[in-house]
């Protein structure tokens, strides 16, 4: 089944203690077997180191100090072993047992130019979604130019590019966007029909935070996005026809 094929799940956390058990369960019960998961701590005080320690031979735990969400994960990928990356916050969790062995059924066909691949993903508070976000890769590309990235907690990346390329730690809300921005081609990106993750709403890019996040969005428009702006319009073009609208059910 190609199991040989292994996944980084990458989490910073810091103080996150509160919905950290629902993450962790989630990826401890996947049945997919080649799974590290690698939890980047920036010094946690509220008793999130003492709930994962118990478990550190099952997680690739550090704890030092980071400037931010970005920093940490540039300092986890360096750790990272795996060949595809999915980064998930603490708040966030896998949707079900067979969510990692669902993926990997497709991402085992996808061509070695395939650099992103991206599925669904619930929305919602206290782990009870409300809304799903779901795209075509045609709407993939759009939305890239409509300052909007695709789905991070559903979007899968080879850990050789991350490692090469990293996240900007100058942003504080948008560096997975800027990163997209920065590699992303007309023929590199791919879609599962996969609700893969669960997002709880109200995070770092909640409404206190909309002016950094605008101004951050504004300056990748501007930097990232413009000079790329008709190889998206003709990718969008490209995979308008494309049937790719449904998912598969969720496996139990």
């Amino acid at each position: 089944m190609g199991s040989h094929i292994k996944y980084s799940i990458i989490t910073a956390v810091f103080n996150g203690k509160k919905y950290l058990s629902r993450l962790m369960a989630s990826v401890f019960k996947q049945s997919y077997p080649n799974i590290e998961w690698i939890v980047q701590d920036g010094g946690s005080t509220d008793g999130t180191l003492e709930l994962l320690r118990p478990y550190e031979n099952r997680i690739r735990l550090v704890s030092e100090p980071d400037t931010g969400v970005y920093d940490a994960w540039n300092k986890a990928i360096a750790r990272a072993t795996g060949d595809w990356a999915l980064f998930l916050g603490a708040d966030d969790f896998l949707l079900s047992p067979q969510t990692i062995a669902q993926c990997h059924r497709h991402v085992l066909n996808l061509p070695p130019s395939i650099d992103m691949v991206f599925g669904a993903l619930f929305m919602g508070h206290d782990g009870k979604p409300e809304g799903l976000v779901k795209r075509t890769l045609c709407q993939a590309y759009h939305m890239m130019l409509m300052d909007v990235g695709i789905p991070f907690p559903a979007t899968f990346t080879r850990v050789p590019l991350l490692q090469r390329v990293g996240f900007d730690p100058n942003f504080k809300i948008a560096g997975d966007y800027d990163m997209v921005a920065r590699v992303l081609t007309d023929d590199n990106l791919a879609r599962i029909p996969i609700i893969v993750s669960y997002m709880e709403m109200g995070g770092i890019s909640g409404t206190r935070n909309n002016c950094t996040l605008l101004e951050e969005r504004m300056r990748i428009l501007f930097h990232r996005i413009a000079p790329k702006a008709r190889i998206f319009m003709e990718a969008c073009a490209n995979h308008l026809l494309d049937d790719d609208e449904k998912l598969e059910d969720t496996l139990q």
